[in-house]
């Protein structure tokens, strides 16, 4: 469930030795239920069930098969939902089920997926395929319309945007556009000119290389003194560098001199040029007595020295920054909380919430990786940048790596302290503020003591005589999640999920521990009313197979699963948030054709071949004639959490030999071949004979099922001169045959032999 949002104040957990007013206001959505939380009970102790190991099937002999089809698997299966492959029994050939999205996609958005980088692909799949016909066009050009080098700057902005921002609309109008993001991977290009202590580097392009993409390199000084030179990672590149969304705002042109609505904070959209991008705003354009961004970090050739000090003689971009900061903001507020970059800058104002969201915005631009850091029941947020590790920063205190400073200087005890990434996700970075931490693990849990995905879990702290939010996260699929969490602290749980909540009533916790221990792990479960989804299913035995014909085999991991549920930090209250995990399970079965009708209507179904919570296996089975036969990847069994599958299925035809079958090979006297082999429109079969070899000769297609598809007639083969027969490619009827293994017999007299003959596309 979402818990109401309300605008207050949090508690004050202590006043600093700074000039702090006394409100210091995160301007992040806030999450508190008027009036607390009220404690019901205690929550129970929990021991989890040791995990199975993997299901593994070894692979059969490949003896006598040869390989004919194959179909790489990798996708996303949703929760609820199905994805297969199977052998049609018409063609011979391995097809897939295809997977049925929310929304059809467009041939427009087919092509944007095509054209971005193969390893985006599927996010934009995941995301493209949950928005409708209305809204794929505009971002379907967004990456079309593109061209080197900002393609995959632009298709990682949209497969990472959340489906309700790209169908979120005001009066007919998307907030955002193909134009923003197009402007916000320029940007990233044309800073970097200004810029000597970075460059923009692109490995390969969409016209060379299915897996290119860009990043940054940056000088530093490192620990022995040496100006060195450092490669960005890809993912802290987009994510921290390209992303345009910063926190908890809606990414989009913003009028500057609009007041900002509390409550909706999407009052001040506007289209260009009233309305301006926080890349380019920030960087290039300055009020009246203001700096300018770039003007202050020309000549700057070091991100950073390594050192705490940001003073008027330190040069590194981080010190630059900083100042500049405080040049053009000051530490103060009016009623107005914007969470704009743009708008804050105009304002000149705030408080931590808008120096950390003006901060992010303002290293990004100078294209130094950052993110905000945020401590929800202590109601104070600040910074890190990125140097080959993340680095505590707070511009307005001068504070920089110093992560210690408020336990130690200030006097401050956080309950958790996490990264809040801009599409919602928290990361626990407890242990890096706090001299002494612990864990608390959530189990969510059915009646029947089965684990529930994708569940919310709130966690909350004491002080006095209330309770406060303290942090909150999404369960994996085994119903888990777990808290970093400072020391000395009451906390407090409850589990919300999409089959009832626990403790049931609104706004109510159960205690959890009361008294942390520095190093304790501790583990609790929550359970709810309501039964998680069941496959209701007969395994059967793998049907017999009495001829030799094609061999399915199928190898496949679950690398990840991605975490999914609603995001509680995001100024779109029905945000969605996806977040990979290590590690997912699937549940893999097999049927013939009418029980894979069953299993899609949810009816009772037969099955063979299981591997139930299965994170990878090897499956081989031979093919009975007759009939379609699926391999099912299925992610019925969870509420929320989609799964990531990843391997390929084969499909071998059996190639006969002498040892299998007498009537193949014979007479060692008898030379036969094909040529062009293989062949994609005709072959003409050649063979020698000897002085003993006179009778009339025939020569039969066979197809790998063993089925004859034409008979060739030719005279009696010659000792010195070859015979040859041409084969057209058609059956008896005229009809072209598919493409793949054929057999041509040769029998003249007593002599036979036989060959094998491809034929190809």
């Amino acid at each position: 469930m979402k818990f109401k949002i309300v605008v207050l104040s949090l508690f004050i957990l202590g006043m600093c030795t700074f000039a702090f007013a006394d409100e210091r206001g995160c301007t992040h959505k806030e999450l508190q239920p008027e009036g607390g939380f009220i404690c019901v009970g205690e929550a129970t102790m929990y021991e989890p069930p040791i995990k199975p190991e993997s299901q593994i099937m070894e692979t059969g002999k490949r003896d006598n098969w040869e390989l004919t089809d194959s179909l790489e698997l990798s996708h996303y299966v949703d929760s609820g939902g199905i994805y297969s492959i199977y052998f049609n029994n018409n063609t011979d050939s391995l097809e897939q089920y295809p997977l049925n999205p929310e929304y059809p996609l467009l041939n427009e958005s087919k092509q944007a997926i095509a054209k971005a980088p193969k390893w985006l692909r599927n996010d934009l799949y995941n995301v493209l395929s949950r928005i409708s016909e209305l809204y794929q066009p505009e971002w379907a050009s967004a990456i079309n319309d593109a061209e080197d080098p900002y393609i995959d700057e632009i298709a990682f902005s949209i497969a990472h945007l959340s489906p309700e921002y790209l169908s979120a609309n005001s009066g007919g109008d998307l907030y955002g556009s193909a134009e923003l993001l197009q402007e916000n991977a320029e940007m990233i290009y044309n800073n970097a000119q200004y810029l000597d202590y970075v460059e923009v580097v692109d490995y390969g392009n969409s016209k060379t290389d299915e897996d290119y993409y860009s990043t940054t390199r940056y000088w530093k000084v490192d620990a022995a003194g040496d100006t060195v030179q450092v490669e960005v990672p890809k993912e802290i590149y987009y994510w921290y560098i390209v992303d345009p969304k910063i926190t908890d705002e809606i990414p989009a042109y913003i009028d500057p001199n609009i007041i900002e609505n509390n409550i909706t904070h999407n009052n001040n959209f506007a289209d260009p040029p009233t309305g301006v991008f926080w890349r380019n705003y920030l960087f290039n354009q300055a009020d009246t007595g203001y700096p300018i961004l770039r003007d202050s970090l020309a000549g700057c050739e070091v991100v950073w020295d390594g050192t705490q000090n940001v003073n008027a003689t330190k040069t590194h971009a981080m010190a630059i920054i900083t100042r500049w900061i405080n040049e053009t903001m000051e530490f103060t507020s009016n009623n107005e909380r914007p969470h704009q970059p743009v708008r804050i800058y105009k304002k000149h104002i705030g408080r931590c919430g808008e120096h950390a969201d003006i901060s992010a915005a303002t290293s990004r631009s100078a294209l130094i990786p950052c993110t905000s850091i945020l401590a929800i029941s202590g109601d104070h947020t600040w910074n890190e940048f990125w140097d080959e590790s993340w680095v505590h920063w707070e511009p307005v205190n001068n504070s920089l790596h110093n992560p210690l400073v408020y336990e130690n200087g200030w006097g401050w005890s956080f309950g958790s302290v996490f990264e809040i990434r801009s599409d919602g996700w928290l990361t626990s970075v407890t242990d890096t503020y706090s001299d002494g931490s612990s864990t608390i693990t959530i189990y969510a849990l059915d009646s029947q003591g089965n684990p529930i995905d994708g569940a919310e879990v709130l966690l909350a702290v004491g002080s006095g005589s209330s309770i406060y939010i303290d942090n909150y996260g999404l369960t994996d699929n085994e119903g888990k999640y777990t808290f970093v969490v400072g020391e000395g602290k009451h906390y407090y749980a409850r589990i919300d999920t999409d089959i009832g909540s626990y403790p049931t009533a609104a706004n109510t916790v159960e205690s959890v521990v009361s008294n942390t221990v520095n190093g304790q792990a501790y583990t609790y479960s929550m359970t709810v009313s309501g039964t998680m989804p069941a496959l209701d299913y007969i395994a059967t035995d793998v049907p017999e197979d009495t001829i030799d014909d094609y061999l399915m085999s199928v190898e496949f991991t679950v690398p990840f699963q991605i975490v999914s549920g609603l995001s509680l930090m995001d100024d779109l209250d029905s945000s969605t948030l996806y977040k990979k995990e290590e590690t997912g399970s699937i549940d893999y079965v097999m049927t013939d054709e009418l029980n894979f009708i069953w299993f899609l209507m949810n009816i009772q179904f037969e099955c063979f071949n299981m591997l139930l919570n299965a994170d990878q296996g090897n499956v081989d089975f031979d093919v009975p004639l007759g009939s379609d036969w699926y391999c099912n990847y299925s992610n019925l069994l969870h509420l929320n959490n989609l799964q990531y599958v990843d391997g390929i299925a084969r499909l071998y035809s059996y190639v006969p030999t002498s040892v299998d079958d007498p009537s193949i090979g014979g007479s060692s006297d008898m030379l036969l071949t094909n040529s062009p082999n293989p062949f994609n429109g005709s072959t003409t079969i050649f063979y020698y004979g000897t002085a003993n070899s006179h009778e009339l000769s025939q020569i039969e297609i066979y197809n790998v099922k063993g089925q004859l598809v034409r008979e060739l007639l030719s005279v009696a083969p010659s000792p010195s001169l070859p015979v040859s027969v041409t084969w057209d490619g058609k059956d008896s009827s005229g009809k072209r045959v598919c493409p793949g293994i054929y057999f041509y017999h040769l029998s003249a007299g007593d002599y036979s032999a036989t060959k094998k003959c491809i034929m190809i596309e």
